[in-house]
């Protein structure tokens, strides 16, 4: 970390956020050029729009939870790491708003493919199983022999639902895509590839700078309100925001290209390669050394619960928002999903940190 190296023990503050804004904005420029080759690739191979989104951008621009979570993890900090991945779900929903505060209209949701509800309630049981092994590494971290048990089936569930998940999504895009799109595939060209391994790895390290940052800011003390804000909240709401701005940045950019639901296909699948993330933690865990991934003073299970509680309420909202397809405009330009997902986050965001430090 740059300005640690620079400042040492006279750390300020305004540097930590400012080499955060810096890092921020690499990964923003990184996430944009990714998204338009992308759609480039998806028209090249007569690819649907929704499944590149899924599979394609989800996977490159969740990067940076993977590698902040692993990082984090390998350093002992493992309730950021999966407080990271609940923030990060929570704040790609969020991302909604931001794209009917572009678009206006009303809801965003209204017109989309059919596939998003199906994606978006996969993301929901995804959380839910996540939740559920947070509750039982609770409740049997007196036992670390049963908690061990219950973390790697834990892991395993969860290996195995986003599996048939994916297998199910897939099976479902292509049964669209042979039915209303026919066109001849086209070269992608190899240059291209190369572009997208190398904006790739940019996004990969620049999201282990992120993961070091955040590190130092959960125990920086913040002169403003005089104590540090804590690893859980941190995780939830910074290094989330941060891991999430490959998420805004090719949203955006896909909205910009004509393409909603590419950007919804990569909101939806993102929250679920999130959760995809969690065995990954585990077994960066047991190669740490530590049997426990939940199992670690810094993991504070009540913080984590809250931030996976409240990813929830706003998929929840989503789902209904795709289910209902309401019509109606607030405030002349958003939906009534978008304005109960923005309550909904803010109050979330509240809670943790209330009860953060």
């Amino acid at each position: 970390m740059v300005c640690k190296w620079f400042f040492d023990a006279s750390l300020p503050t305004w540097a930590l956020f400012a080499e955060f804004i810096v890092v921020a904005l690499v990964v923003i420029a990184a996430g944009a050029r990714f998204t338009r080759l992308a759609d480039t690739l998806a028209d090249r191979l007569n690819l649907g729009s929704g499944w590149v989104g899924l599979i394609l951008l989800a996977t490159v621009t969740s990067l940076p939870e993977v590698v902040s979570g692993c990082t984090a993890t390998a350093i002992g900090n493992p309730g950021m790491a999966v407080a990271t991945l609940f923030g990060s779900c929570s704040f790609n929903i969020t991302i909604i708003v931001l794209l009917n505060a572009w678009l206006g209209g009303g809801s965003v949701l209204r017109d989309v493919g059919k596939s998003h509800a199906l994606t978006s309630s996969f993301g929901l049981l995804l959380l839910g199983i996540a939740l559920l092994g947070v509750v039982l590494g609770e409740k049997f971290i007196a036992k670390p022999g049963v908690a061990q048990v219950c973390e790697l089936v834990w892991a395993g569930v969860i290996l195995v639902t986003y599996l048939g998940c994916m297998r199910l999504t897939y099976t479902y895009e292509r049964g669209i895509s042979a039915t209303d799109d026919m066109r001849e595939r086209r070269e992608f060209g190899r240059g291209r590839y190369v572009q997208l391994v190398v904006v790739a790895i940019i996004i990969v390290a620049a999201s282990w700078w992120l993961a070091q940052i955040a590190d130092t800011l959960s125990t920086h003390e913040i002169e403003l309100i005089g104590r540090p804000l804590g690893s859980t909240f941190v995780g939830a709401a910074f290094l989330a925001l941060a891991t999430s701005l490959p998420e805004i940045s090719t949203s955006i950019a896909a909205v910009r290209l004509g393409n909603l639901d590419l950007a919804l296909g990569n909101i939806f699948g993102s929250n679920m390669f999130n959760i995809f993330v969690i065995p990954m933690l585990k077994v960066t865990s047991l190669a740490k050394g530590d049997s426990l991934l939940m199992g670690v003073p810094s993991f504070d299970s009540t913080q984590n619960l809250i931030a996976g509680l409240v990813a929830v309420l706003l998929t929840a909202i989503t789902v209904g928002g795709l289910a209902y397809k309401s019509k109606r405009k607030m405030l002349r330009r958003f939906g009534l999903d978008s304005l109960l997902i923005a309550v909904a986050y803010a109050g979330g965001m509240v809670l943790l940190l209330m009860n953060a430090g």
